[in-house]
């Protein structure tokens, strides 16, 4: 086996030391959120793809600290069918266990060629850097770039390993790939991408980097990066994809509809496991009831029918297995777009949010008074907190949550929920006279008519809601049926009293304080759905919260801790004023704004380049909020 080294020897042919250190290490202002085309460290100068050669040449068997010589932006020439592109290096690791380095590729959208009807819109530009991060995620995967050197013992090799964001099902906004504008006013693709520096042991492993940073990576810019060397019909039919879906949840207002579910739709997955789509011969497609049927024309597919679901209270019933949770998931998760051919590209809602119980969770200063009388020693509930809160008092604050924040949908399982804040039969209210607690049931006419908020409920044993439902329907074979007449003749035939209360009730209007994130060493630190991690506060348990559906989602919350943080302690630009106290409500709006109009990256308040962060909904920043031990709070 040849030395380490012979690469360079017989590429370059001597030893003589190249352009040094490639410049300082300086972050940005660490208040100041990076651009997408930043800098790193302004002023460095910009080397080029033969003087990074030389380096990992010179740094080769070198200590693992010597890395650091590649911090700096290097210009790869338009060679053949490679376009000319910088590679900049953004995080240079330093320790082979560490996390990995951090690297962009910036390309100008002149030399993409992409036509700018690709990118026109948001809309457009989000599907469309989707599409990439796919491709290149592919592509990676495909070559096994991502796979880590398996070297045994201390000295055995380590890294090599070269890795995008990896998308869902979901087409989301993600850092890993963006277009927007350098210093100069020039539109620029980048992506963003991260790799293990190769060593063994501790010792560098340059060949192995030159292999991964002048050979693969030039590659991944050509083969993703370019207009012509993509499936540019499939690409277009991915763009127009995500603009239809975005017109169908738009019309849902207008038709008085909470969602919407096309026929033809395949929800069933193929497995607990896996988000992809049931295949085969088993697989029922969605057909809405006729009396359920409507109409919304969109830009590229035309004409799209499908079952439309009026706004009021919605029981989704059927016997067990029949598939109305499958239903009911596939409305949660409604709120985003899909990448073709997924099944649910036609399956819309709007300011939906999935309502639980959470046995154990914290809560603070949350008015549940609609449903939590004053509990036992005269405890009142209209600033309800608690460090470990039951079953119904923690679904009882999680709806009361979601109503603070603006939530025009609330989804129920009866599967996760409470029994005793779903219903209390007549029995029971005869037995138990001193019971503080008022059922969904009897408040869920009253949250429609008060606040315009409708209810779904997947109901398979609570009879008493037949009694309130607007609208029934039946799950059999995969199958909706409209079952509301049915229903309504059985509630009539079986009457119960449930007590429906003629007003709601309060909905908490809190200003919330949190822990110092923005100057905190450390974290937080989100690294999967279930936890974050912080270093002034214990974890915070995000797992009840069912509709993240990457990770990168809550790096973006952990992000927005810091950032929510900040902003209370200095103040935020509302309407062109300062201000230091914003209501739960007012944040969810703020983060929103801040996304929709200045990217994800807005929210990194830590001034470094990162490619892992996906775009959220404020409803899940501020759920993750709520969820802080440490988290103050006190009524507006």
């Amino acid at each position: 086996m040849a030395a380490r080294g012979a690469y360079f020897k017989t590429k370059y042919g001597g030893g003589a030391r190249g352009w040094g250190s490639g410049g300082g290490r300086g972050r940005a202002h660490a208040d100041r959120a990076p651009s997408p085309v930043m800098q790193a460290r302004p002023g460095v100068q910009l080397g080029t793809s033969s003087q990074l050669e030389q380096i990992l040449r010179r740094i080769d068997n070198k200590p693992y600290g010597a890395y650091k010589d590649l911090m700096g932006r290097y210009l790869f020439p338009e060679v053949a069918e490679h376009p000319s592109f910088i590679l900049s290096a953004e995080h240079i690791q330093a320790d082979a266990y560490a996390p990995p380095s951090r690297f962009r590729a910036l390309v100008s959208m002149s030399r993409t060629e992409f036509p700018e009807e690709t990118y026109s819109t948001r809309t457009r530009k989000i599907a469309l850097c989707d599409y990439i991060t796919r491709h290149a995620h592919a592509l990676i995967k495909k070559g096994h770039w991502d796979r880590v050197s398996g070297g045994k013992g201390w000295s055995g090799s380590k890294g090599g390993d070269f890795t995008i964001n990896a998308p869902s099902q979901q087409v989301l906004e993600r850092n890993s790939c963006l277009i927007s504008q350098d210093d100069k006013g020039q539109k620029m693709m980048e992506l963003r991408f991260t790799v293990g520096l190769p060593a063994a042991g501790r010792t560098i492993l340059g060949e192995q980097a030159a292999q991964i940073l002048t050979v693969k990576l030039p590659q991944l810019v050509k083969e993703t990066m370019l207009w012509k060397n993509l499936d540019e019909a499939h690409l277009m039919a991915h763009i127009k994809s995500v603009e239809d879906q975005e017109v169908l949840r738009d019309n849902l207002e207008s038709m008085g509809l909470i969602a919407f579910v096309g026929n033809g739709s395949v929800l069933p997955r193929a497995s607990g496991v896996s988000a992809l789509p049931m295949t085969g011969p088993g697989v029922v497609p969605f057909k809405s009831p006729p009396s359920l049927e409507v109409t919304i024309e969109t830009p590229n597919r035309g004409l799209v029918t499908g079952m439309g679901i009026p706004k009021g209270i919605t029981v989704l019933s059927g016997g067990g297995f029949h598939g109305k949770s499958t239903l009911l998931e596939a409305i949660e998760l409604g709120i985003y777009n899909y990448v073709l051919g997924d099944g649910r590209e036609t399956v819309v809602t709007n300011d939906a949010v999935k309502i639980r119980a959470e046995d154990g969770r914290a809560v603070v200063a949350t008015d549940i008074t609609p449903f939590i009388g004053v509990l036992p020693g005269g405890k009142l509930t209209d600033e309800f907190t608690s460090e470990d809160a039951s079953g119904s008092t923690s679904m009882a604050a999680n709806i009361q949550e979601a109503l603070e924040l603006g939530a025009k949908t609330l989804l129920l399982d009866e599967d996760s929920c409470a029994t005793n804040l779903l219903i209390r039969d007549q029995r029971m209210q005869a037995l138990i006279q001193a019971e503080p607690i008022t059922p969904l049931v009897a408040k869920a006419q009253a949250l429609y008519e008060d606040h315009g908020v409708s209810t779904m409920l997947v109901i398979g044993g609570c009879g008493d809601y037949l009694s309130i439902a607007n609208m029934v329907i039946g799950m059999e074979d995969y199958l909706p049926f409209d079952l509301t007449q049915k229903a309504q003749t059985i509630a009539s035939a079986y009457p119960v009293d449930v007590s429906a209360h003629t007003t709601y009730g309060t909905i908490p209007n809190r200003i919330p304080h949190l822990p110092p994130f923005h100057t905190a060493q450390k974290g937080p630190i989100g690294r999967d759905t279930r936890a974050i991690s912080t270093s002034i506060t214990p974890d915070i348990e995000i797992g009840e919260i069912e509709q993240f559906v990457e990770a990168g989602q809550v790096r973006t919350c952990a992000e927005a801790l810091r950032y929510i943080a900040r902003g209370i302690e200095r103040g935020i630009s509302v309407g062109g004023v300062n201000k230091k106290k914003l209501t739960m409500g007012e944040w969810r709006a703020v983060l929103e704004e801040v996304i929709e109009k200045q990217g994800i990256d807005a929210l990194n308040t830590q001034g470094w380049v990162t490619g892992d962060m996906v775009s959220v909904r404020g409803m899940e920043i501020m759920a993750v909020v709520n969820r802080v031990r440490g988290l103050k709070a006190k009524k507006a």
